[in-house]
């Protein structure tokens, strides 16, 4: 895992992330490529760039400095845009596979947990960074190389007008419609001044892939649950439900749906795993859940509870209590120097 703390414009702090995984992005983009022509509908190469160039066009249209990022990331890797953009977007086109769940300590604070699970190619080498945009509050948060920040999970830091945010992911088994880019939604969402503006960027309409959030504010104490659909799967947009002081869990599928699909979930064919780690999740009783982040390690980044179905690897464990501003994170590459990160934000 590569660690990066930098702070500036959106370009400039983009430009130092591309340098700090030049080494990684170009052989990543080809990895990507052969990845998506083995599992999505696009075979060529050129039908996955135009897809791409499509979502980026789009998010200058959504929020100009997501598009910086990846211009700086471009020229810190070496690379092309239109490689960053294919990169960025890979999830547009496909899927990942991960799990979370929310519990209350017995001291009435949240604990988030959450794993982050995706092709095995990406183990070791994820990307965790402690940075400062301009004019946005400190963020710490894991992702991928050649992809927006935030992605795998984020908390920024109280300042001004700003609270504490926390962002989680876990995207659902539906191919990528027509719509808003996901990843710019979840990125800007993830530096929002409170939960209600995260939300908003979360919900627009209509979102290119299917997913689910899982939001917090420390300031408020509030979490929410936020399933954001599309018209070409379900007959609502966006499904937004308060976490209140039961344990919440969620894995790939949609469990417990009170509204239509107009596509059946997939996960239980493509995924059935996600059926599974969601099961488990559920069935914990009360006195198994943790209370501490050690506790949470324990349970979510030790192997067999949430194996996911070949091809799948768990790279990190990420916890956040976002009332205390504590983001811990467990490196699951078994040769990673420094396993361990704690930051208090």
């Amino acid at each position: 895992m590569r660690f990066v703390e930098e702070s500036g414009s959106f370009y400039d702090v983009g430009s130092k992330v591309g340098e700090e995984c030049r080494a990684d992005v170009l052989d990543l983009y080809h990895k990507t490529v052969e990845y998506l022509a083995k599992n999505t509908s696009l075979s060529r190469e050129q039908s996955m760039v135009d897809v791409a160039v499509r979502h980026l066009r789009t998010a200058d249209e959504l929020w100009i400095p997501s598009v910086d990022f990846l211009r700086g990331l471009a020229r810190g890797a070496a690379v092309s845009l239109e490689k960053v953009a294919l990169t960025s977007f890979a999830e547009e086109i496909s899927c990942e596979k991960c799990s979370t769940l929310v519990m209350r300590t017995q001291d009435r604070r949240y604990l988030l947990v959450h794993n982050e699970d995706y092709t095995e190619f990406y183990r070791g080498k994820m990307v965790l960074l402690d940075v400062t945009f301009d004019g946005f509050p400190r963020l710490v948060c894991l992702t991928y190389p050649g992809m927006l920040p935030s992605l795998a999970g984020s908390l920024t830091a109280k300042r001004n007008k700003f609270f504490r945010i926390a962002t989680l992911n876990n995207s659902f088994w539906f191919d990528a419609q027509p719509g808003l880019p996901k990843q710019v939604l979840h990125f800007r969402a993830s530096l929002a001044s409170d939960i209600y503006e995260a939300k908003d960027w979360l919900t627009k309409t209509p979102v290119s892939l299917p997913t689910h959030y899982t939001v917090a504010c420390g300031r408020t104490g509030q979490v929410f649950s936020v399933t954001v659909l599309n018209q070409n799967t379900s007959d609502v947009g966006a499904v937004i439900l308060p976490i209140g002081s039961q344990s919440f869990c969620h894995t790939n599928h949609l469990p417990n749906k009170s509204w239509k699909l107009k596509k059946d979930d997939p996960a239980g064919g493509s995924s059935h795993s996600s059926v599974i780690r969601y099961n488990r999740l559920q069935d914990l009783k009360a006195h198994e859940l943790p209370q501490t982040h050690e506790e949470a390690f324990k349970l979510f980044s030790e192997p067999p509870l949430f194996r996911n179905e070949a091809g799948s690897a768990t790279l990190a464990t990420v916890v956040i209590c976002p009332e205390t501003g504590d983001f811990w994170l467990r490196d699951a590459d078994p040769s990673a120097e420094k396993k361990d990160w704690h930051f208090n934000l």
